[in-house]
């Protein structure tokens, strides 16, 4: 398994956001990553692998106050999990999903996964073998409300965007270049640090035309963007959350269930 060091991000997100823990609801995916939640505050559900969106949806439909975070890989989201990303970004639910893209499936001695190929000089490609998955380009067709990009290597620009993607009222996604030091040897540290580039501060995330003109001009120079490519918060009617109200539950007795953790 890749080794998975968390970075030291995650107080400044919570401080800038005013999230109290017992509120969040982590939703990791299958992956090396899955393991974060052992490392942060608040309730957990580890579901099945491609499953997480999923999951993080249905805890938001019960319970709209939750801040509802997935955690998942390039494979877990853009291969078996794909059709659930493309339905999440059109349905535009309050939910953050920041995705550690590696280009390997880390987990299971690292195969390649959709995102495998990037920046590699390759002349031809084949159906085993095909070029690599675009996450920005997809987010954007398939109707997601904010798309952001950040780098592990960069911890401090990475706090600011998931800050920013914590306060997005719709579902904001955040795919995050992890470089997987045992598996991936091309897409390393150093080599996303000679290729990535913030976004130029004139850039304006509102503007739908700009952000694919953003995408094509770094893909004509061989970089890749860091920060908010697109964001624009749809108008909205109010969320409904699913038949469970507190005095269904006011004398739900607990304790057996809790006593089986113990």
């Amino acid at each position: 398994m890749a080794e998975v060091k968390p970075q030291k991000v995650s107080p400044k997100v919570w401080d800038e956001n005013a999230v109290a823990r017992h509120r969040i609801q982590w939703c990791p995916g299958c992956g090396d990553f899955g393991v974060l939640r052992n490392y942060l505050n608040g309730n957990a559900f580890h579901g099945t692998h491609g499953g997480a969106l999923a999951y993080a949806l249905g805890a938001k439909m019960a319970n709209p106050e939750l801040k509802v975070i997935t955690l998942a890989g390039d494979g877990d989201t853009f291969a078996i999990g794909v059709e659930n990303f493309v339905h999440v970004c059109r349905r535009d639910p309050e939910v953050l999903l920041v995705i550690m893209d590696n280009g390997v499936y880390g987990l299971t001695k690292g195969q390649n996964s959709p995102t495998h190929g990037r920046g590699m000089d390759i002349k031809e490609w084949s159906e085993e073998s095909p070029p690599p998955f675009n996450p920005l380009r997809l987010a954007l067709t398939a109707g997601a409300t904010l798309v952001a990009q950040s780098f592990s290597g960069d911890p401090k620009h990475a706090a600011e965007i998931y800050a920013e993607a914590l306060q997005h009222k719709g579902f904001a996604m955040v795919n995050d270049f992890s470089p997987c030091v045992t598996y991936n040897k091309f897409n390393t540290y150093d080599w996303y640090r000679a290729h990535v580039e913030e976004i130029p501060a004139g850039h304006d995330p509102s503007d739908a035309n700009a952000a694919w003109d953003l995408l094509n001009d770094f893909d004509r120079r061989g970089r890749l963007p860091l920060g908010v490519i697109y964001r624009n918060p749809r108008q909205r009617t109010a969320h409904s959350r699913l038949p469970m109200w507190p005095q269904e539950l006011q004398d739900a007795d607990v304790r057996p269930l809790l006593q089986m953790f113990r």
